[in-house]
């Protein structure tokens, strides 16, 4: 049987579904409960399907998430110590560590680990009217562009300008909170927008005659990860086994139930239909390993965060980003592993 609430910014515990009659992996304890701050985007379909599916409960953790508005809010909650565990991309990993916190990451929640450019989920969608044409960047100049400020949204748009050869300072950066994407486009306060998914789908699905000015192209490597401070991750190997095997199995369910993992994520996102979810999904790759593709990706976009004065100091991604316990899952779980594309 399954319950499931609409999710308004709060906490839903694990405990929903018991899937498959999954029992916990230590048998006879009850699964230790842990917070993951979070971010209310398609990009963290497998943290939804793992709570709804009961798939990390039937891995022995009780994972609770916390769905906040941008990964400012998420680094709030994990200093404060209401989640222990946070989804975080490569520049929060630099950007934390210039702050004197250091981060693990220990599983991609959404990636590909066979390419370093991977941005299909991001798109710069047009207003009707705004002039800007399809696959013609050089329009945005002089145009207001909504985004999260120093989200992915952002940096897309800059690696985009970049590689155009386009300054950065010709275009009006308007900070356009993620739950607003869709609104300020209507009411016309933009003329264009950096987004990721389902963003990018609501706007074109929701207002008459807006447009994809283009999507992805290969400009950033985008992956998102779980992490928390290394010092958890070395005391608590099991915990993080757990979750590991947890995100392995919900990913493969996703790729495998592409329709039910995009419905489930219209009880998580607010203002999501379904027939957008089910377009979004599409665009996105879950693929739980890391990869020298994924190293690389991870160096680009801090090095892109130094050339803007945003952070001082270049992290070492060795000790940022710990590939063994994915390592370790494709060997014991080898089965959510083995559709997956090999690394070249």
């Amino acid at each position: 049987m399954q319950v499931v609430g609409r999710i308004r910014n709060g906490v839903l515990t694990g405990a929903l579904v018991m899937l498959m009659g999954g029992a916990p992996a230590a048998l006879g304890q009850a699964p230790r409960q842990f917070t993951l701050a979070t971010v209310n985007n398609m990009n963290h379909v497998p943290e939804f399907v793992g709570v709804e599916k009961g798939i990390f409960v039937k891995h022995g953790v009780d994972l609770k998430i916390k769905v906040l508005n941008s990964g400012a809010e998420t680094m709030r909650a994990f200093q404060g110590g209401d989640a222990q565990f946070i989804t975080v991309t490569p520049t929060t990993l630099a950007a934390a560590y210039n702050a004197g916190l250091r981060l693990v990451a220990f599983v991609v929640v959404m990636g590909d680990s066979t390419r370093v450019y991977y941005d299909d989920m991001l798109a710069i969608t047009g207003r009707p009217g705004s002039g800007i044409r399809r696959l013609h960047v050089e329009d945005l100049v002089g145009k207001r562009v909504g985004m999260v400020l120093a989200g992915t949204g952002e940096a897309y748009l800059r690696a985009v300008l970049r590689r155009q050869g386009i300054a950065a300072d010709r275009v009006t950066f308007v900070n356009v909170p993620a739950p607003n994407h869709v609104s300020v486009m209507r009411s016309g306060d933009v003329d264009a927008e950096a987004t990721w998914e389902p963003f990018g789908t609501m706007i074109v699905q929701q207002i008459p005659g807006a447009y994809i000015v283009m999507r992805g192209g290969g400009y950033l490597g985008y992956d998102l990860y779980v992490a928390t401070s290394g010092d958890f991750v070395k005391k608590n190997p099991d915990i993080v086994g757990q979750l590991v095997a947890g995100f392995a199995e919900s990913e493969w369910y996703i790729r495998h139930h592409q329709a039910d993992a995009a419905q489930i994520a219209t009880r998580w996102i607010e203002g999501l239909d379904p027939t957008a979810a089910a377009k979004a999904i599409t665009y996105m790759n879950f693929d739980p390993r890391f990869s020298r593709n994924t190293f690389t990706a991870a160096d680009l976009e801090q090095r892109a965060l130094l050339t803007q004065g945003r952070i001082k100091q270049l992290v070492d991604f060795s000790q940022e980003l710990d590939p063994a316990p994915v390592e370790r899952a494709t060997r014991e779980q080898p089965q959510f592993f083995a559709d997956l594309k090999p690394v070249r």
